[in-house]
């Protein structure tokens, strides 16, 4: 038989060794290797619960303290030096000696009687004995018997349920929860007219022999009234006469603007003629003007503000749903993120104070807001719906997981949590007593073991024991193993 080591060191508890003793094998010996000084070994009364607790299993106790040995032999649990003296089943030599143990080592020194020579008899009754024990062996251990059955499965439901994750639900959820912020464009489609002055120079021609000053917004015309006023200063140099033929005219370029806005002011080469003072100066615009328009300028309404403003939640819901991609593609061991993410809008700017009356054609709003998801376990929310399930079959059947599906008819999330409803098909299938299938079959002859086992509603699958000539099942419901097959679903009950 496997025999289990459990090493604890020097702070070790009974508490903490009975906590290692639960997770050993149920089926073999254990050994606790405790080190000098632990608490554990300060009392054997510590170590006698240990010894109870892992009945019907052998406890023996491996350390370096005499002292925790000497306790240990007390509520018989064999104690040992070392690993190798455990090997070696040595015994320490300070085990108590038990007051039977004392006087059958008494009688031993004082006995002093030669053995007498075994009789015929007594001879031939120990080997009978043997054969007994031998035949008993055969006919009661030696056996054992294999039998695999099946209970009838039938179809369960459909269930209609809804299952809820996250704080107070049926299932725990971890909250996944980042701010998130999306861009939102908007236009302008208010306007207003922006008249615009046409440009140009003219160019004058001094007509006397003195500088003539031309102050800023002096006017210049054309034939048929269009006024334009100059832009600047000048001065108008005189004309020069020198001799009967030489004669320098003084000329000086001064620019132009329409006096009136739009398109009216643009007017072709020669046209502006018409000097405010013909004795003196001539004009003349040797270049067309131009410039002269109405432009449109865009205004930002509250319409248009509003029209962005309505655009707000799609787009933040577009930004939470790449945050929930990136979620689910770095998901936990062990855990999956449902595809499903709330969003919170807590702010958008800027607000319409600022940008209604702006001149602008196009504007843009900031939304901002709160995207949340929800990761369980990647088992979920199928097992808790089996869980529900499990409440409604009949009673003393179990659900078969692997004949279940789960359909998924809606999913509602929130802050708060998220809430599957769903619909479940599950196959119930009866529980088969092991242990009863076991007692039941026990020294019956083998030919009866199927009628008994559908008197129980357990179908009998197969059936294997040893020695196979004979007719009789083990006696000892111990040396049958039973094991269950899933068996075919039929209709519902």
């Amino acid at each position: 038989m496997a025999r289990a080591v459990v090493d604890l060191d020097a702070r070790a508890t009974v508490l903490d060794a009975a906590d290692r003793l639960a997770r050993t094998p149920a089926d073999g010996d254990v050994a606790f290797v405790v080190a000098a000084g632990a608490p554990l070994l300060r009392n054997e009364v510590f170590l006698e619960v240990l010894r109870a607790r892992a009945a019907p299993r052998r406890v023996s106790l491996v350390t370096t303290d005499p002292r925790a040995r000497s306790l240990a032999s007390a509520v018989h649990v064999p104690a040992y030096a070392s690993a190798a003296a455990l090997e070696r089943r040595e015994l320490d030599p300070t085990e108590r000696l038990t007051v039977a143990r004392k006087a059958a080592v008494a009688a031993l020194r004082t006995s002093r009687a030669p053995r007498a020579l075994p009789s015929l008899r007594r001879s031939l009754a120990v080997v009978g004995s043997l054969a007994a024990a031998l035949l008993l062996i055969a006919v009661v251990v030696l056996p054992e018997a294999r039998v695999t059955v099946a209970a009838a499965a039938q179809t369960a439901g459909p269930f209609d349920i809804a299952v809820r994750a996250g704080p107070g639900g049926d299932i725990t959820a971890k909250s996944l929860t980042n701010q998130v912020t999306a861009k939102v464009p908007g236009s302008a489609s208010g306007s207003r007219d922006q008249p615009v002055q046409a440009t140009g120079t003219v160019q004058l021609e001094n007509r006397t022999t003195n500088d003539i000053r031309i102050p800023k917004e002096t006017s210049f015309r054309t034939a048929d009234g269009i006024p334009f006023l100059t832009t600047a200063d000048a001065s108008l140099p005189r004309s020069i006469i020198a001799g009967p033929f030489d004669i320098f005219v003084g000329r000086v370029t001064i620019g132009i603007q329409a006096a009136i806005a739009g398109p009216t002011g643009n007017v072709a080469a020669g046209r502006i003629n018409v000097s405010p003072d013909p004795a003196r100066y001539a004009v003349a615009n040797a270049e067309p003007t131009k410039g002269g328009e109405v432009k449109k300028v865009p205004i930002v309404k509250v319409e248009d503000y509003d029209a962005a403003l309505r655009k707000a939640p799609d787009a933040l819901r577009t930004a939470a749903e790449g945050q929930l991609a990136t979620w689910t593609r770095e998901p936990r061991q062990g855990e999956v993120v449902v595809p499903q993410v709330a969003v919170r809008q807590t702010s958008v700017g800027p607000s319409s104070v600022d940008l209604v009356g702006k001149e602008m054609a196009t504007f843009e709003l900031t939304v901002a807001g709160i995207a949340t998801a929800y990761a369980v376990a990647d088992t979920e929310p199928k097992a808790e719906a089996l869980r529900k399930v499990s409440g409604s079959i009949a009673p003393g059947n179990d659900v078969d997981p692997k004949a279940s599906t789960v359909d998924v008819k809606g999913v509602a999330i929130g802050d708060n949590g998220i809430t599957w409803q769903l619909t479940v098909r599950t196959s119930q299938t009866q529980r088969v007593d092991r242990a009863g299938v076991a007692r039941l079959l026990a020294a019956r002859r083998v030919s009866d073991a199927q009628a008994a086992l559908e008197s129980q509603k357990v179908r009998l699958v197969r059936l294997v024991w040893m020695p196979g000539w004979s007719p009789i099942l083990p006696l000892l419901d111990a040396r049958i193993t039973v094991e269950v097959e899933a068996a075919p679903t039929t209709g519902a009950p």
